[in-house]
């Protein structure tokens, strides 16, 4: 049975995805087998395709690797590629994050707006979580 993916997982999985190398052939089957190398636990295609965060940077990177995004890169001796390919993946990384983050601040912004709207206060919405007792 295939592993529940928490945040760290899909994190890690994302992280997996922005250090593809760009020259690799890019499938579903091969990214469950880079997990499974990487984190030692087994999941499914379709775990990995419930999680939009994966799916999203899933679509991005195959893009690349089919070569529908193109990107002119110089011909550059071995010493250099690594660092170059390095260098576009920490790129992906960044812009992967930062549209994630603008999805999360569009969020929160609906929900200040509805907050406000429905009477909520910043105090209120400021409030500790509650402790859990053992």
């Amino acid at each position: 049975m295939a592993k529940h993916l928490t945040d760290k997982d899909i994190s890690n999985i994302t992280d997996i995805l922005d250090d593809w190398p760009t020259d690799s052939k890019l499938s579903w089957d091969r990214l469950v087998e880079a997990v499974e190398h990487a984190y030692g636990f087994k999941t499914t295609r379709q775990t990995l395709q419930k999680q939009n965060r994966i799916k999203k940077a899933f679509k991005e990177v195959k893009e690349i690797v089919s070569g529908q995004t193109v990107f002119n890169k110089p011909k550059l001796p071995p010493s250099l590629k690594v660092a170059a390919e390095r260098i576009e993946s920490q790129q992906r990384k960044i812009e992967r994050l930062e549209r994630e983050n603008n999805k999360l601040l569009e969020q929160f912004h609906v929900w200040l707006y509805n907050a406000y709207r429905f009477g909520i206060t910043p105090e209120q919405l400021s409030e500790s979580l509650p402790r859990k007792d053992m």
